[in-house]
């Protein structure tokens, strides 16, 4: 069977750099008959982004390679290894953009109708955007861009300009022919550019393509809906296209319903016309949204946090891998969802595969550690010193030989070495990206947290208060009583200012803006709400006065007439508090309250969060003991490095979260690297040995 997974734009390379890490743990697996788990042998992973510079591609595709260099490490050792059993064939379409037009500007110069077509189509602004920047949340231009590819891979083939994308496909074709499977999932956003606009476009062409293979070509889709919003932008949209959260919402919703209307999901095995075996949804409600930490909308800057929604994508697309579509399987053919069971995001979360996700993901941060804590300085000076006999106990069973190693097996080792040092600093800061995103609604809340809760609480009980004193001020004429009682709403209203005003000094500039953004964007949604639902119940109304007259009675339908005036007079409420909700953002910006007010609660903003997961605490020694090994030697602060390597050494056996804490503590952990011998003749083997020592230490007894 092959495995086949093409990552379409930014999103969709995050899930890629998460795949990385799943190889590493064998998450992605197969049951035999006896229901063991069996790691799939190769996976065979293809990176579409027309952002060739894109920070979060080039980081998946690095990752990859760092995972592929440490599991050749175990090709020429005869010992039994835990994890990276799954090997990676990472490579990224080209496109060959630099020979094709670079926009739609480019592409209709040289056509007068077509310009006409671009300019009733596309803003200026639109039209002139680069490819090579990406679509930056503008799916239209993608779709025109993966046409124009996808109608000329076949004609390029015959021109004997073949690209990845074309090998991607005789790879495919080579095992069908053979009689094989062939799995094909792709996954990315449906609220940005790249992936609402290539993975439809992707999906149709392979599926005409396979077409006379239907029997043995499976194709699925990992969708991504909005997880996360962007911080506002300061430039000016006239002149350059802005991605804005308060967009991904309603680009999701039409993106599921062109989903819906194609029909994208096949009825049967036997659909003549469906796209997809399997359609995976992954997404969050907008209370649980995080704002990215550090933001680009392309280029190298584009290196956005990982966050858990990728991982568990991880899940999903494995879940498809072991997963039948054909014959008594057929039944399969469906659109799947996360079902969420816990209140916060923790182990029990992965359901089935929780204890296999924490050993797994668990004890390959422990080998990290404990790498980063105590093994890497020691084997970098032991390997870097060519007449280096003073091996340390836990370094003698595996490097014994080096000394008999020649220039070249040297040279070889210390860039193994480094591979390792990579791979473990990547899965390192993946995983506190994990930790940092998590959403507020599925961990402990920080103390500056609760305070931006508490001053949301507060503006939109400020807000319902302008509103009702609006309503009272356009009146003719108040009675006493009515002045009466506005007057009493008025001094409240100047006492919940002043409240918010001592908010905004305790969280900040920033985190206001924040406040003010998740307001409107709640406000928008209960305004969307409510717009559909007038518009059902006056569509109900029109029936029950004509050909259903006869199933309801006239009080009934006189009630049901004034239930749409109530409605009516809401709506035109949530209407005002948008509108005042937008006055106060503009206001915010105006007076540049980013500068004017910085936070005084910014200690636990900086720290990661406490999680049911990993050690926050922990985590922080190790990020930071990590980013002092990133620095060149003569810039390292050495009193850092040795008392974040001291706190992790003591502590090793609370860094996962747990029931009970680990068994395995660093003691145990150096025991076992040295009570193993290794006849290492090779650099391969070497750095196999110590590696398959170090996981196998680690792991708690229980799961051996």
């Amino acid at each position: 069977m092959g495995c086949y997974v093409i990552a379409v734009g930014g999103t969709g390379n995050k899930i890629l750099e998460s795949i990385v890490y799943a190889a590493s743990v064998d998450a992605f697996y197969a049951l035999d008959e006896r229901g063991k788990r069996r790691p799939i042998k190769r996976l065979n992973l293809l990176s579409v982004d027309v952002d060739a510079a894109c920070g979060n591609t080039t980081r998946a595709k690095r990752a990859g390679e760092y995972y592929e260099s440490v599991r050749e490490t175990f090709t020429d050792s005869p010992l039994e290894h835990r994890g990276f059993h799954t090997a990676l064939r990472v490579d990224k379409w080209s496109m060959n953009l630099s020979k094709r037009a670079a926009s739609v500007n480019q592409m209709v110069k040289n056509h007068q109708q077509d310009q006409l077509l671009a300019r009733t189509l596309f803003s200026k602004t639109e039209a002139s955007l680069e490819y090579s920047e990406g679509f930056r949340g503008h799916p239209d231009l993608g779709v025109l861009f993966f046409a124009d590819m996808l109608d000329s891979l076949e004609q390029r083939r015959m021109l004997g300009q073949m690209d990845e994308l074309n090998d991607f496909i005789d790879l495919m074709q080579s095992e069908m022919d053979r009689g094989e499977t062939v799995k094909l999932i792709l996954c990315g956003s449906i609220f940005g550019g790249t992936g609402a606009s290539g993975i439809p476009a992707l999906s149709q062409y392979f599926r005409q393509r396979f077409a006379s293979d239907a029997a043995l070509f499976e194709m699925a889709s990992m969708l991504m809906l909005p997880y996360y919003k962007v911080p506002a932008s300061s430039n000016n949209e006239e002149f350059e296209i802005v991605v804005k959260s308060s967009t991904f919402l309603d680009k999701a919703r039409t993106a599921l319903q062109y989903y819906g209307m194609e029909g994208m999901i096949k009825d049967s095995q036997d659909d003549p016309d469906g796209i997809f075996d399997a359609i995976y949804l992954l997404g969050l409600p907008p209370e649980s949204f995080v704002s990215t930490r550090i933001y680009s909308t392309g280029s190298q800057s584009q290196e956005n946090d990982a966050h858990m929604i990728e991982w568990l994508a991880t899940r999903c697309i494995a879940q498809f891998f072991r997963t039948g579509f054909r014959g008594r399987d057929a039944h399969h053919i469906d659109c799947y969802y996360y079902q969420w069971h816990t209140s916060a995001f923790c182990w029990q979360s992965f359901d089935a595969d929780q204890d296999l996700f924490r050993v797994g993901y668990g004890s390959l941060l422990k080998a990290a550690t404990v790498f980063f804590a105590e093994c890497y300085p020691v084997l970098r000076r032991q390997i870097t010193k060519a007449n280096s006999d003073n091996h340390v106990n836990y370094i003698a069973p595996y490097f014994h030989r080096m000394k008999r190693f020649t220039a070249s097996q040297r040279a070889t080792l210390e860039k193994q070495l480094d591979s390792l040092y990579q791979f473990f600093s990547f899965y390192a800061n993946w995983a506190l990206q994990v930790i940092r995103t998590l959403p507020p609604t599925m961990r402990k809340k920080r103390g500056s947290e609760n305070e931006a809760e508490a001053a949301l609480a507060n503006y939109r009980q400020l807000i319902q208060r302008y509103v009702l004193m609006q309503e009272r001020v356009d009146t003719i004429k108040l009675s006493d009583a009515e002045q009466q009682e506005y007057d009493g709403w008025r001094t409240e209203y100047e006492r919940m200012l002043e409240k918010q005003t001592e908010m905004i000094q305790r969280i900040g500039g920033r985190v206001w803006l924040e406040v003010l953004k998740t307001a409107q964007l709640s406000a928008r949604e209960q305004l969307s709400k409510q717009d559909i639902d007038i518009a059902q119940l006056k569509e109900q109304l029109v029936l029950w006065r004509g050909p259903q007259r006869n199933l309801i009675d006239a009080q009934s339908l006189r009630l049901e007439g004034e239930r749409l005036c109530a409605m009516r007079r809401a709506r035109a409420d949530m209407e005002k508090r948008l509108h005042k909700i937008g006055e106060d953002i503009e206001k915010a910006i105006r007076q540049d309250v980013i500068n004017r007010f910085p936070a005084q609660l910014t200690g636990d903003q900086e720290e990661l969060p406490q999680n049911e997961l990993f050690n926050a605490a922990l985590l922080d020694q190790l990020q930071m003991l990590v980013s002092e090994y990133a620095q060149t030697p003569d810039k390292r602060d050495h009193k850092r490095i040795e008392s974040a390597s001291i706190e992790l050494q003591k502590n090793l056996k609370h860094l996962l979260v747990h029931r009970v804490a680990d068994k395995v503590d660093m003691p145990r952990v150096i025991s076992g690297l040295g009570g193993v011998n290794v006849d290492a003749k090779t650099p391969d083997q070497a750095l196999a040995g110590f590696l398959t020592a170090l996981l196998q230490a680690v792991m708690e007894e229980e799961t051996l």
